[in-house]
């Protein structure tokens, strides 16, 4: 039996690389063919003037209502009346729900997409130019909002180098356009400026728009999901302790699942009168998820930062997420069970040991009761880690709390002004 679990492993992971393989053709064909349109648009671009006021959003590859370029979107259509704010999306569901919400919203490839998008003077993005119509956005100014200060390598230093040289001329080539990317703190600036290729002096620190919530609730977050699901999150956070689970995307085939003892976790959560929410990455296979009437498995589309607010303990392993986390000042565990693999083929641009201010669980035995002592210092308990907490955040988290949309909206008022201070960090009261 065992030698039959063995192979039926071995078949499932050489199933995902050759899926992941195809997949990375797909996408590398499609990047080359949208730098081509690129490299036309380009040349063509003077014979129109693009609108300074029309500002285009879109989010991780057209695909969700998520991440920095949303919450920032939000905040512009909200307060400054001046700027024609549009998102594209190449998802119809997202399209419809922000329309019937009085929200400007196109399909990005739509001729109305790439319309706005060729006119467009400013374009923000969270992953790369295929957020929106990449061919486009030539000769606009372009914002790289990112998603995370990277605590594992990224782009250049992990798997572009790798790639075909068409594909390596395309990315150095589009880091080149890229008129501006912000940052939560000065230290966030060298690796994301080594990973994506970038100069570093077209960083700005402002801080990450998601984390906004942390300060307020942001107007029509909510937007595009499951508005009864994130109410009963709200309600049950109110009435007991909730742990939110942000695992890694591994993309090896291998599932965190796999190392994840439901039912030990759960009867410690019972005992703590906890509950667990559990949120894949959306490529992250989740095969035959255990389930205990304390855990809870979010789906994928689920915007993460929907639910952090009400967490009272952050459960992850190498997700920058929990980066944003530190402005709540609440605890966090690191349930690192494949740390010496993953170091190994992926990498860190930091320590591991020195910027990650909670327990370290290597040994799915150890995490319940790690779990019980976090849950235990989020209700008044001794709290070990929390001096660590307030030292990273002044490390990596400078920018003010809650004032990110205002300071990047700020910053990019600036930049079409020409009065643009590079590296420096911007505040709400800048503006």
């Amino acid at each position: 039996m065992s030698r039959l679990l063995t192979r039926l492993g071995r078949f499932r992971s050489w199933l995902v690389d050759r899926w992941n393989r195809l997949t990375s053709w797909r996408s590398s064909l499609d990047l080359l063919w949208q730098w081509l349109l690129y490299l036309i648009v380009e040349r063509l671009s003077t014979l129109w003037n693009r609108d300074q006021r029309l500002w285009v959003f879109g989010a991780r590859g057209g695909t969700e209502f998520v991440d920095n370029s949303k919450y920032l979107y939000l905040w512009v259509a909200a307060n400054d009346p001046s700027i024609r704010a549009v998102w594209l999306s190449k998802n119809e569901t997202v399209v419809e729900t922000l329309q019937q919400h009085g929200y400007e919203a196109y399909h990005a490839h739509s001729l109305r997409g790439r319309i706005l998008t060729l006119r467009a003077g400013v374009v923000f993005v969270t992953q790369g130019l295929r957020d929106v119509h990449m061919g486009s956005t030539a000769g606009a100014t372009l914002v790289q909002l990112w998603h995370g200060l990277p605590l594992k390598t990224i782009a250049w230093d992990a798997e572009w180098a790798d790639q075909p040289w068409p594909v390596r001329r395309c990315h150095r080539y589009m880091a080149s356009e890229i008129d501006l990317v912000t940052a939560p703190s000065t230290a966030a600036i060298e690796p994301l400026a080594s990973g994506l290729g970038i100069d570093p002096e077209r960083f700005v620190v402002t801080g990450y728009p998601r984390t906004d919530v942390f300060a307020d609730a942001v107007e029509d977050a909510a937007l595009t999901v499951d508005t009864d699901l994130i109410e009963r999150i709200e309600t049950r956070a109110s009435e007991s302790s909730v742990v939110f689970y942000l695992p890694t995307y591994r993309g090896d085939g291998e599932s965190f699942v796999e190392a994840f003892d439901a039912d030990a976790v759960g009867t410690a959560l019972a005992d703590s009168e906890a509950h667990l929410y559990v949120k894949a990455h959306p490529h992250e296979p989740v095969p035959n998820a255990a389930s205990h009437p304390r855990i809870h498995w979010l789906p994928a589309s689920v915007d993460p930062y929907l639910v952090l607010p009400h967490a009272d303990v952050l459960l992850t392993d190498y997700s920058s997420v929990y980066f944003d986390y530190l402005a709540v000042d609440r605890p966090i565990v690191f349930f690192a069970y494949d740390r010496a693999s993953y170091t190994a083929t992926r990498g860190f641009y930091f320590d591991y040991d020195a910027v990650t201010p909670g327990e370290i669980v290597t040994d799915a035995d150890a995490l319940p009761a790690a779990l019980t002592a976090a849950l235990d210092a989020a209700t008044g308990g001794t709290d070990p880690y929390a001096v660590d907490r307030q030292q990273l955040l002044t490390q990596f988290c400078t920018a003010t709390s809650g004032n990110a949309s205002q300071a990047v909206h700020a910053t990019v008022r600036a930049l079409l002004s020409d009065e643009f201070q590079p590296t420096t960090t911007v505040s709400a009261t800048n503006n």
